[in-house]
C-alpha cells in the first residue's frame, strides 16, 4: 500500500503534474532519486496512470458545457452505449449512473447550435437510446482533485 509520504507526492502531483522530482523531494525532505523511485512503484502499482495539462477549451471557442443524462430503452446495453459515445469527440466524460438516467455525459461543443447537432445527429441515433435530458453549464465554479 501507500505511506503518508506517497500520499503527499501524489496530492502535489494532483495540483501540479510538472513538479520537478527537485521540488517533490524538498516538499517531503528526500532526494530527486527517492522522489523518482516512489513514481515508479506508484506506476507499476496503477495508482498514476499518466499525466495531463488542463486546456481551456473556452479560449479555444468551446463555449458550451452540458451534462446530459441519457435514458436507456432497454436493459444491459450499458457497454454498448457507452462504447459508442466513446467515438464522439464532444463526449468528454462518461459515467454509468443511479437515479433516472442510466449514463451521465460531460460534452463540450462550440456553441448551443454545434450542442444541437451532438444530440441529434450523434447522441441520439444511438441503438439503445430512448431520450436525453440536458443540463448546460452557465459557470463552472471549481473543480479539484481529492486530498489523500
Amino acid at each position: 500500500m501507500i505511506d503518508q509520504t506517497d500520499r503527499k507526492i501524489l496530492n502535489i502531483l494532483s495540483k501540479d503534474a510538472k513538479a520537478s522530482l527537485k521540488w517533490i523531494g524538498n516538499e517531503c525532505n528526500m532526494s530527486p532519486t527517492a522522489v523518482h523511485l516512489r513514481l515508479k512503484k506508484l506506476e507499476e502499482q496503477k495508482i498514476i496512470t499518466g499525466s495531463k495539462s488542463v486546456i481551456d477549451t473556452y479560449k479555444l471557442g468551446y463555449q458550451t458545457q452540458s451534462f446530459i443524462g441519457i435514458y436507456f430503452n432497454k436493459a444491459n446495453i450499458y457497454k454498448t452505449v457507452s462504447q459508442s459515445l466513446l467515438e464522439i469527440e464532444e463526449v468528454v466524460e462518461c459515467n454509468y449512473t443511479t437515479g433516472n438516467f442510466s449514463l451521465l455525459v460531460k460534452v463540450i461543443c462550440r456553441d448551443n447550435k454545434h450542442l444541437t447537432e451532438v444530440l441529434s445527429n450523434k447522441i441520439q441515433t444511438i441503438d439503445g437510446v430512448a431520450r436525453t435530458e440536458t443540463f448546460i453549464c452557465l459557470e463552472q465554479t471549481f473543480t479539484r482533485e481529492i486530498e489523500f
